[in-house]
């Protein structure tokens, strides 16, 4: 009896343990970009260069960055996805990430002004696009 309670004890203590330790990893998110930018904000916004990838949306869809901004894309999904620079399913040759798995990520920095636009190719046609403005130095 007395040995039963130990191992009650020890399992309880163990539960409470880890309930403690998951409690630690909410909502509140802390991600450093390329560029050394902290988004300590507490919700799901993306830094200014930062694009997350849902099931078949880029959020947000168009940003605007100066030359020399390192733009990272997170695939926050369950699917795999692509960054592909060029129109209606197009790839114009400027950038392509290839395959992103889900949890993965790809980084392009910009180094010429200009509009930059992008799509998925197993989603292009759910309208998974997106564009990157690219604007001289504040």
């Amino acid at each position: 009896m007395k040995a039963s309670r130990i191992s009650s004890l020890s399992l309880f203590i163990l539960c409470s343990v880890l309930s403690i330790s998951l409690i630690g990893c909410g909502d509140s998110t802390s991600a450093t970009n390329n560029n050394g930018n902290n988004n300590n904000g507490g919700g799901n916004e993306p830094a200014p260069n930062e694009v997350g990838m849902s099931s078949q949306s880029y959020s947000p869809s168009s940003i605007e960055v100066e030359v020399g901004t390192t733009v990272m894309w997170s695939n926050e999904s369950d699917v795999v996805h692509t960054v592909t620079s060029g129109t209606d399913g197009e790839h114009d040759g400027n950038f392509d990430s290839g395959n992103i798995s889900p949890g993965g990520q790809f980084s392009y920095t910009f180094n010429e002004v200009g509009t930059y636009p992008y799509f998925c190719v197993p989603h292009v046609s759910a309208g998974m696009t997106g564009t990157v403005t690219v604007v001289e130095s504040y």
